[in-house]
């Protein structure tokens, strides 16, 4: 991964293209936002109440007794 890194750094050099001038520009900022604001609608209106449900099995029914042998 480290390499794979190294090497998109190297690619986007040789091209001139400014890495803190991207991240920084306006037109990112507003991007970044956007999506960020779409991730949270999606997880408060869509997702939360399921994976809670979910998640509440998940304790009951597996985290919980496997705890509980692993106790004994």
């Amino acid at each position: 991964m480290i390499i794979l890194i190294i090497i998109a750094v190297a690619v986007l050099s040789y091209f001139r293209i400014d890495i803190k001038d991207f991240f920084t520009s306006e037109q990112f900022q507003k991007n970044i936002g956007y999506i960020w604001s779409f991730i949270k609608d999606t997880w408060n209106n869509y997702l939360a109440a399921p994976v809670g449900v979910v998640w509440g099995i998940w304790i009951k029914y597996v985290w919980t007794p496997l705890v509980a042998i692993i106790k004994k």
